[in-house]
């Protein structure tokens, strides 16, 4: 896992700002991205550091799902055994149930922290989906309704 997500894990915490950059789609790959797009919502929503330990109850759950969504929605996610896209909050909600029950994430030893939860998750939903960034300006156009193939 740790070498899959360019080094989340190596201990060391981040300003902002290298979050940021890790969050940017012309350094990073797709889970790299999702993973630093997802921390950083969530941080700003809970205050959480990157080594705090991450508690998988009910209320981390909504605050989690709801602080998550914007990112989500960055991305758009096909199902090739059902072979269809799927709505981000599907895809959330399927996959936080996966990182949820499992009892211990692979490659954490002891409790797991708030990074290894959200690389963890980053990493199921871009193994099980195939994880594609949206591109903003094209986003707008589609919900401004203009064709957004061209």
């Amino acid at each position: 896992m740790k070498k899959l997500l360019g080094g989340l894990f190596d201990g060391k915490p981040r300003t902002t700002a290298q979050w940021e950059k890790l969050a940017d789609r012309r350094s990073s790959s797709a889970t790299v991205r999702l993973a630093a797009g997802l921390f950083l919502l969530y941080q700003r929503a809970t205050n959480a550091k990157e080594t705090d330990p991450f508690v998988r109850d009910e209320k981390t759950w909504g605050l989690f799902e709801q602080a998550a969504l914007p990112e989500m929605a960055s991305f758009s996610y096909f199902d090739r055994k059902r072979d269809a896209y799927l709505t981000p909050s599907a895809v959330l909600s399927d996959s936080m149930y996966h990182i949820w029950t499992l009892d211990k994430l692979p490659g954490v030893t002891g409790r797991p922290t708030t990074i290894q939860v959200i690389g963890a998750l980053a990493q199921h939903i871009c193994a099980a989906y195939e994880t594609t960034p949206i591109d903003r300006r094209t986003r707008k156009r589609a919900s401004l309704g203009l064709d957004v193939t061209g």
